[in-house]
C-alpha cells in the first residue's frame, strides 16, 4: 500500500511539471516572439542571459532581458539599462529570499525560477517592456506564471506609473475597465465567472498595474487567476487610443504615440 502511495504522487508530481512546463513553454514563447520585432523599436538591444543552478538547494534561475544600444554616447540610455539591470536583479534577489528547501525530495525536478520578455514599444521618449516571469517550487501542484512591467521615461529617467499617461481626473480608469470588462467577457465567452471579470478589472490602480503602452493602444495583462481559473491562464487586452483620447494628458508620454 505505501508503494502505491509513493508511486501516485510520484506520477502526480511529474504530471504537475509536466503542465508547468507546457505553461512555461507557452509564455516564453509569447515572448520570444514579440521580442524579436525590433523593426517596431526606437533603438537596437543586445540581450543578456543569466544562468545560475545551486545543487546543495536544488533550484536554477535562467533569466533574459534586453540592453539597448545606440550610436555615440546618451547618457539616457545607460540610465535606462541600468534600471532593467537593477530591476532583473531585484526580481532573482526577491526569488533566493523567499526560497525554502523542501526538507525531502520530492519528485525528479527541483525548483526553477525563469524570466523572459518582449519589447513592446521603444521610442526617443519611452521604453515599454513586459516580462515574463515563471517560477517552481518543488512538490508544488503548479508552477507560478506572473507579469512585471517597466515602462520608461527617457527625459526623466524614471519609472512610470500609469496616472501619469493620463490628465487629472480623467476618469482613465473608469474607461479602461469599461472596454477591458467588455473584451475579456468575449474572450472567455458566455460559461465566463461574470464576477470574477468584474472584480479583476474593475476601475482601480491595482488590477491594471501590468500594463504596457504599444502602438495599437494601451495593452493590459491579467495574470493567471485575476479574472479567471489558473486553468485559463493570463490574459490580455489592448485598448485603442480611441477609447482613451479624452483623458491622455497632452503634454504626457502617451501623447505622441496616440497622435
Amino acid at each position: 500500500m505505501k508503494k502505491l502511495f509513493s508511486t501516485l504522487i510520484s506520477t502526480a508530481l511529474v504530471l504537475s511539471i509536466f503542465s508547468f512546463s507546457q505553461a512555461g513553454a507557452q509564455t516564453r514563447g509569447r515572448a520570444s516572439a514579440r521580442s524579436t520585432q525590433q523593426r517596431r523599436t526606437r533603438f537596437g538591444y543586445n540581450e543578456k542571459k543569466i544562468r545560475e543552478a545551486n545543487r546543495r538547494l536544488r533550484y536554477t534561475i535562467t533569466a533574459k532581458y534586453p540592453q539597448f544600444i545606440v550610436n555615440g554616447t546618451d547618457e539616457r540610455i545607460s540610465n535606462l539599462n541600468s534600471a532593467i539591470n537593477s530591476k532583473v536583479a531585484k526580481e532573482i534577489a526577491d526569488f533566493k529570499k523567499d526560497f525554502e528547501k523542501p526538507e525531502t525530495r520530492m519528485g525528479p525536478a527541483g525548483s526553477s525560477f525563469d524570466v523572459s520578455y518582449s519589447v513592446e514599444i521603444s521610442t526617443n521618449d519611452l521604453v515599454s517592456i513586459i516580462f515574463y516571469i515563471d517560477s517552481f517550487y518543488e512538490g508544488a501542484a503548479h508552477g507560478l506564471h506572473v507579469s512585471d512591467t517597466f515602462n520608461y521615461n527617457l527625459d526623466t529617467g524614471k519609472e512610470l506609473n500609469l496616472a501619469d499617461l493620463f490628465k487629472p481626473n480623467s476618469g482613465y480608469l473608469n474607461l479602461i475597465s469599461k472596454h477591458t470588462i467588455s473584451d475579456l467577457k468575449k474572450q472567455l465567452g458566455p460559461d465566463s465567472d461574470k464576477d470574477w471579470i468584474e472584480k479583476g478589472a474593475g476601475p482601480s490602480e491595482e488590477n491594471f498595474k501590468s500594463w504596457n503602452v504599444t502602438r495599437k493602444g494601451l495593452e493590459i495583462t491579467f495574470d493567471p487567476y485575476q479574472v479567471a481559473s489558473y486553468a485559463e491562464g493570463p490574459h490580455e487586452v489592448v485598448v485603442p487610443f480611441s477609447v482613451l483620447r479624452s483623458a491622455i494628458e497632452p503634454n504626457g508620454p502617451l501623447a505622441k504615440i496616440a497622435r
